[in-house]
């Protein structure tokens, strides 16, 4: 069925050509069936990437892949809605789509996590119920990868990758380790004045080197704070 009726609105056919063709011009320049068809075109194009997105979204495994299929959904989304006032979309209509996608991100991304934490446990050969550390090596990467997208988390979700984090690290995700100053070559007498005063220093502590000194022992994890395989 053709956008249009037999009496078309000239103004929103000139301002659709534009947006499907990426033009500025000022009076129609095509048929209305050759606007017709490639409208449909135009919206078949972003409707295949949304829907192989959507589909991806359930299945991969990396972060950085997850995000990426979000950021293309909203790309294509925001071209459609744009289209909602001159094209009648089935329902969902792309506003409510988009909706719908924003209601049930939390979910999708949970789900992520969880899946791609699932996959790197098998991929290490690693038991749970061990009680044997996890590997850096195996399991930094796949955290790098969680920690990038921060942003995109609520809170509830930021600590459900902090538990995955400090089950691997024994800081926190918010630690950093401080760079090492860089190792200056003394003089002879700047090091033998550097000893000596090192041995002054030391001489006037005494025994009380230690006072208030606490060493921090972490608390073990309880049965409610168990990570997800």
């Amino acid at each position: 069925m053709a956008l249009f009726s037999a009496n078309p609105n000239k103004l929103k056919q000139i301002e659709l050509q534009n947006i499907i063709f990426g033009t500025d011009e000022k009076k129609l320049m095509v048929s209305n069936e050759f606007l017709d068809e490639m409208t449909k075109v135009y919206i078949s194009k972003r409707m295949k990437v949304i829907n192989r997105a959507m589909e991806n979204l359930s299945t991969t495994k990396s972060p950085r892949a997850f995000f990426g299929y979000i950021d293309s959904i909203n790309e294509s989304l925001k071209d459609l809605i744009v289209l909602e006032k001159y094209y009648s979309f089935k329902k969902p209509v792309p506003t409510e789509f988009k909706k719908n996608l924003e209601e049930k991100k939390d979910k999708y991304i949970l789900a992520m996590l969880n899946r791609a934490w699932k996959h790197t446990n098998n991929k290490a050969n690693y038991d749970p119920t061990s009680g044997l550390p996890r590997s850096p090596e195996q399991f930094g990467p796949i955290l790098e990868e969680m920690v990038e997208f921060r942003d995109q988390y609520t809170e509830a979700i930021f600590g459900h990758v902090e538990r995955f984090y400090t089950s691997v690290y024994e800081h926190s995700i918010d630690y950093v380790e401080p760079e090492p100053e860089p190792e200056e070559e003394l003089s002879e007498e700047e090091a033998t004045a550097l000893a000596e005063e090192g041995a002054e220093g030391a001489e006037a502590a005494g025994t009380d080197a230690d006072d208030g000194i606490q060493e921090f022992m972490p608390e073990d994890f309880g049965d409610d704070m168990m990570l997800h395989e």
